[in-house]
């Protein structure tokens, strides 16, 4: 199966757009990551930057590793 999952305020804490302050939530990314072991798809989908215009790409994917999130793509 696949699964398009949400970043900011489903695997983190996000408030007022403050992406490097984001805090990951442990339990749901430990769900996440068994479903990726167990052979689902998945694939982070935000809009950071959507209205800003900001390229957030960088500290998004340093926060997937930082966090140990486990994925096939971020769009």
């Amino acid at each position: 199966m696949k699964y398009i999952v949400d970043i900011d305020n489903t695997i983190c804490d996000t408030h007022n757009k403050d992406y490097r302050r984001a805090v990951p939530f442990k339990d749901r990314i430990a769900k996440i990551n068994y479903l990726y072991d167990q052979g689902h798809e998945i694939h982070y989908w935000t809009a950071r930057g959507s209205s800003s215009g900001i390229d957030w790409t960088e500290l998004t994917t340093a926060q997937l590793k930082w966090w140990g999130c486990k994925y096939h793509s971020l769009s």
